[in-house]
């Protein structure tokens, strides 16, 4: 009876004790990340039969298992890749808003300042101070261009440097799953859980959520598999898979994420990456960077296209027809500016090569094209919506295709499959610049004058010639005619004809009516009141503009006209919109990182709620397995005295 006292003592001894280990092995890693707490599992081994009955032969331990649950652990990985991409995605959206939205440096106070000093010449064209004060401020505004697009580039910069770190941290942590596997395969052979091991494992896999949306498949032999994007694989047991960071194919100066697979790099696209912060770059990216640097590369050009153009409708103080005020890349044979940037896939196989130029601003749009051959026909599609224009074979061969204002010529020999990327205005603030240096280049003045005949009796009366300018034609120039002399002869106080003066002939009779409007070459002019037979009024060359504002005039009237995006919105309103556009995209990404982490915050106390250490709680457990070790002490004890009592007998 004394040794079965004894040994019963002896395992409760041991139970115990163990029991002592594993709660202090739970209050140490209270603050440990995704430690679960652990116990231990005790029963009753068989008993043993004897005449009175069966006599239990104490306790022993059958496991030490974890506190966990494989749905809750799992809503706290989904949780955090939410709320690490909303984060992501936040503070980089952020870093622009503060850039474009900025009140006092932002582009809308330059380009207002502009269209004040081109105002100030109209009123004053003879005014050095004024025009070299315009030229000052044309110089701001390509700086001030030039300073928030060297900014985005260094945004672009950061997000390639982040994509290559943040690569570089799956693969590390892919690693370690597979190390861990490795070594919970080793372990599982014992029959018992290896809890601290799968712990980590766990911790792993949500740390890699904070990265990139992964999800973990637990296999028969304990090890798990892990996938991302389309199912791709991460990890399969011991064996980790790597990605990469490389140029995309479609556009060299794009990083893209790869997944290397047998020595090969296979391109993933952005759209199966989802999750973390690899998603939050690459949103980043493609919805808020690329557009904010569009649109001001958008906005640059127009600008400066439809200024060059009606600068050139005008005449400088020494009578000459405007040259370009603002300069940049233009195609040699219309004048038109060139494509930003054309990029052949490096896939392709075919030998064709793609050129082209910017014709119509008002028809262009902020978005990237991509132009493709199909085997039958051409496509090019616009990348903001993927709306596709098709052209034949034979169109493409006529000439020069395109739509939103570009003009596109592919040399022959694209073959099936061959695509290229177009960025129309790319790179264009960063070739801007001020070309005009001496301030009275700038063509104030109009190109004709009027003047009515020294002996005219009527009351006529009648405007300065308007010269008629498309701005939006990039390919526009001022026609060779636009300053010929012409003289307007009334026949009768109803009737006038139209005379060149070089030939002496008159044009057929015209009706006239006051207030009627009269073009030719060019120009208009509005003609009013009652004119006698023999009036003239005689159209030429404006030769003196010093005291001459009416181009100017018109230039600075560009600032309210609706030239961009198809005449939807002026050049403050276009760089207004890019305002909007990222304030509301950073005020809702605060909106969704804020309730995202109030997610992973509920997800996170609800599987604590499981698995965490409850210090109050592993207190009471000391004190109930130091109760239990002092019990079995005194059970040995006893069977120890009993024993000597025996042998004293004896």
């Amino acid at each position: 009876m004394a040794s079965s006292v004894f040994g019963i003592g002896v395992s409760g001894l041991n139970a115990a004790n163990l029991g002592l280990t594993v709660t202090g092995h739970n209050i140490v890693n209270a603050n440990t990340p995704g430690y679960s707490r652990q116990n231990v599992t005790q029963s009753a081994p068989y008993p043993q039969g004897t005449g009175n009955g069966f006599v239990g032969l104490g306790t022993r331990v059958d496991d030490i298992r974890r506190s966990y649950d494989q749905f809750l652990t799992r809503n706290v990985q989904t949780a955090q890749a939410s709320a690490s991409y909303y984060n992501e995605l936040l503070s980089h959206l952020s870093d622009i808003d503060n850039i474009v939205a900025d009140p006092t440096a932002g582009v809308s106070p330059a380009l207002q300042s502009f269209f004040s000093a081109m105002q100030n010449v109209a009123t004053n064209p003879a005014n050095a101070p004024a025009r070299q004060a315009l030229l000052s401020s044309a110089q701001t505004l390509v700086n001030r261009f030039q300073v928030f697009e060297q900014r985005l580039t260094e945004l672009r910069d950061g997000v390639n440097g982040d994509l290559t770190n943040t690569v570089s941290s799956i693969n590390a942590i892919s690693k370690q799953i597979a190390e861990l596997n490795n070594q919970i395969g080793v372990q599982a052979g014992s029959g018992h859980p290896p809890n601290d091991l799968l712990d980590q494992r766990d911790e792993l896999v949500r740390s890699l959520n904070t990265y990139v949306k992964a999800t973990a498949t637990t296999q028969q032999d304990g090890s798990i598999n892990v996938f991302i994007g389309n199912g791709q694989s991460l990890v399969v047991g011991n064996q980790p898979f790597e990605l990469g960071v490389e140029a995309s194919p479609s556009d060299p100066q794009r990083m893209a994420v790869v997944y290397k697979q047998n020595n090969n790099s296979i391109f993933l696209p952005e759209s199966q990456l989802t999750g973390g912060k690899l998603q939050g770059l690459l949103d980043f990216r493609s919805k808020s960077l690329d557009t904010a640097q569009a649109a001001l590369n958008q906005i640059a050009l127009v600008t400066a296209q439809t200024m060059n153009t009606q600068q050139s409708a005008g005449v400088d103080l020494t009578g000459a027809m405007g040259t370009r005020l603002f300069g940049f890349a233009t195609d040699a044979a219309t004048g038109a500016p060139s494509l930003g940037a054309v990029f052949s896939n490096t896939v392709n196989t075919g030998t064709a090569q793609l050129s082209g130029y910017i014709d119509d601003m008002g028809q262009l749009t902020a978005s990237n094209y991509e132009f493709s051959f199909d085997g039958s026909n051409y496509v090019l599609t616009r990348q903001s919506d993927k709306q596709k224009t098709v052209f034949t074979p034979a169109q493409v061969a006529a000439g020069p295709v395109g739509v939103d204002g570009l003009k596109l010529s592919v040399t022959p020999g694209m073959a099936a499959g061959d695509r290229f990327t177009i960025q129309p205005a790319a790179g264009f603030v960063r070739g801007m610049s001020v070309q005009m240096t001496d301030p009275s280049r700038i063509a104030a003045a109009g190109a004709v004058l009027a003047t009515k005949g020294s002996s005219n009796t009527g009351s006529l009366t009648f405007t300065q010639p308007e010269t008629t300018v498309p701005v939006t034609d990039a390919t526009w120039k001022p026609g060779a005619t636009l300053q010929n002399p012409v003289t307007i002869n009334f026949t009768s106080p109803t009737s006038f004809t139209i005379t060149d003066p070089v030939t002496g002939v008159p044009g057929p009779a015209q009706t006239y009516t006051a207030g009627m409007t009269v073009s030719a070459n060019g120009w208009s002019m509005k003609l009013d009141g009652t004119p006698a037979a023999g009036d003239k009024v005689s159209i030429g060359p404006n030769s003196n503009g010093n005291a001459d504002g009416r181009n100017a005039l018109a230039m600075a009237g560009l600032q309210s006209q609706k030239l961009m995006n198809k005449g939807t919105v002026n050049y403050q309103d276009a760089y207004g919109q890019l305002v909007s556009t990222i304030g509301v995209q950073t005020n809702d990404a605060k909106i969704m990182a804020t309730a995202q982490d109030t997610v992973l915050s509920q997800a996170t106390d609800a599987r604590a709620s499981v698995a965490g250490v409850n210090l109050d709680e592993e207190a009471a457990n000391l004190l109930r397995y130091q109760q239990a070790y002092q019990a079995a002490s005194k059970v040995i004890q006893i069977a120890q005295e009993a024993f000597q009592s025996i042998l004293q007998i004896a």
